[in-house]
């Protein structure tokens, strides 16, 4: 099992009918949705009474997502998504996550979220206290590459 301290955030939620294919597993769409809200959970933990539906500054949009599914979620079991910021960019930001049913995981992967301004739905700069309580649960700065020069 993961070392619980690697992992500053844990959302759990249960398995619904609604969420299986037709094999009776956890569907793999299934598992975004729950990815879904354990990334809401961590967002409104980080910016408390911030509605992550009504926002007058910036929304956060999921620019890519990848998952590596490892063993089948069944109906009623308690999957918890561990979530922890990995890197951070200027307009951008990097989670990794795994999903867990006690010891067994389901999957794992990450996904790149994009502040975007409201006003102008272009990126904008993380908000410095944002970026200083992702970096407070582990994330770093983004490294750019090399120039080619």
């Amino acid at each position: 099992m993961s070392d619980a301290a690697a992992w500053p955030f844990s959302y759990s939620d249960e398995v619904r009918f609604a969420d299986l294919d037709v094999l009776g597993h956890l569907n793999n769409v299934a598992f975004l949705v729950f990815l879904e809200s354990a990334r809401v959970a961590y967002m409104r933990s980080l910016v408390p009474g911030r509605d992550p539906v009504r926002f007058a500054d910036f929304g956060i949009l999921v620019a890519e997502v990848k998952v590596a599914y490892r063993s089948t979620g069944r109906f009623g079991e308690r999957v918890d998504t561990l979530l922890r910021p990995a890197d951070l960019g200027r307009t951008s930001f990097r989670t990794d996550f795994e999903m867990r049913v006690g010891d067994r995981l389901l999957a794992d992967g990450y996904s790149v979220l994009v502040l975007v301004d409201r006003a102008s739905g272009r990126p904008t700069p993380l908000p410095q206290a944002l970026r200083e309580r992702l970096a407070a649960d582990g994330a770093r700065e983004r490294v750019a590459p090399p120039s080619a020069s």
